[in-house]
């Protein structure tokens, strides 16, 4: 018999709203993947978007959430890089698998083993919540779909810029220290308020994503063979990004929601996929989550950035964090403790 009683946030049907709490699979680990104790765990908009909206099909009744953070309990039996009892956050496959034991919203999730990274004591597992679906889809835009340098502790310069328009949001903060990891020059938009803290994160330059002429300025400062990732992707953010890389000669734009408004002839607008670096290019996720994540922890120079507004009191309280980030969080991220650490 298992140890584990596991018990969840369950969405019960299609559009189904609040979720329901109640036992949950027991975790069985396969090969190549670990099971974990859930302290905390991250509300992305994709949650609330498939609450309310149903925007892709899934098995009902299933378990929400991509993010997660807490300890290791126990192995599948090719792992070998983790030890029982260790700090880590993980990336669930849950909504690609089809597993709802692989979700977050639950006291005990399985994830697999290439999509963890272990996290050193002198960072808050509340705060390292933040970062798993952001890391991901960072890397897949900037290492699968624009073949930028992998990351290294020591990177070479290029030569080359990218804009990362929307610096402070949730994969804008990643993908910033990820485009300076694989040695590129970063460009960035942000509020006013925000300016700071995209520069501390490894920006040169910041714009204001509400000055008129930030399309005009960005276009200046970028040359042919750069580089534009829209972490926004709203209708206006994928316009304005295709112009600033129309206007450089044109390329592929990664965008994290469906292609959307105005078409540039020498623009390719390609929909980021999260989770290739744990399936189709695993090339990506060795180098990004087994080498350099765990090292630049370790080193404190790779930061858990947005900082988290954290909702307290277990798996009850994931609806009301899903709601919260549907009315809207700016620069934050919406955390809720599952369990304490």
């Amino acid at each position: 018999m298992s140890p584990f009683i596991n018990e969840a946030a369950w969405i019960a049907s299609a559009k189904s709203k609040p979720l329901q709490i109640g036992p949950a699979p027991t975790p069985i680990p396969q090969e190549n993947e670990i099971v974990i104790k859930v302290a905390y765990a991250a509300v992305n908009p994709v949650d609330w978007k498939l609450q309310e909206e149903a925007i892709f099909e899934l098995k009902y009744p299933f378990i929400l959430g991509t993010d997660v953070a807490g300890t290791i309990v126990q192995l599948g039996s090719g792992v070998t890089r983790f030890k029982l009892g260790q700090r880590v956050i993980g990336h669930c496959d849950g909504f690609v698998s089809g597993k709802a034991s692989n979700s977050a919203f639950q006291l005990y999730t399985t994830c697999r083993e290439i999509l963890v990274a272990a996290v050193p004591d002198s960072l808050p597992l509340a705060n390292a919540v933040v970062l798993p679906i952001s890391i991901s889809t960072a890397s897949s835009a900037l290492f699968v779909q624009l073949k930028a340098p992998l990351p290294t502790l020591n990177p070479q310069l290029t030569g080359k810029k990218i804009l990362v328009w929307g610096g402070s949001s949730s994969v804008g903060t990643s993908a910033i220290q990820l485009a300076r990891a694989a040695g590129l020059e970063v460009i960035t938009t942000a509020s006013s308020a925000n300016h700071a803290q995209v520069k501390e994160l490894g920006a040169t330059e910041v714009f204001d994503h509400k000055d008129p002429d930030t399309v005009d300025r960005i276009s200046n400062l970028l040359r042919p063979g750069d580089l534009v990732i829209d972490c926004i992707s709203g209708e206006d953010t994928q316009v304005k990004c295709g112009e600033i890389l129309s206007r450089i000669g044109g390329g592929k734009l990664p965008v994290l929601n469906s292609p959307n408004g105005s078409v540039f002839e020498n623009v390719e607008r390609v929909f980021v996929n999260g989770l290739a670096p744990g399936f189709t290019n695993p090339e990506v996720g060795d180098a990004v989550w087994r080498q350099y994540i765990p090292s630049a922890f370790a080193k404190g120079i790779f930061q858990a950035k947005p900082d988290p507004v954290i909702i307290n009191g277990g798996l009850g309280k994931v609806q009301e964090g899903i709601d919260l980030l549907k009315r809207g969080v700016s620069a934050k991220k919406v955390v809720v403790e599952i369990a304490p650490e």
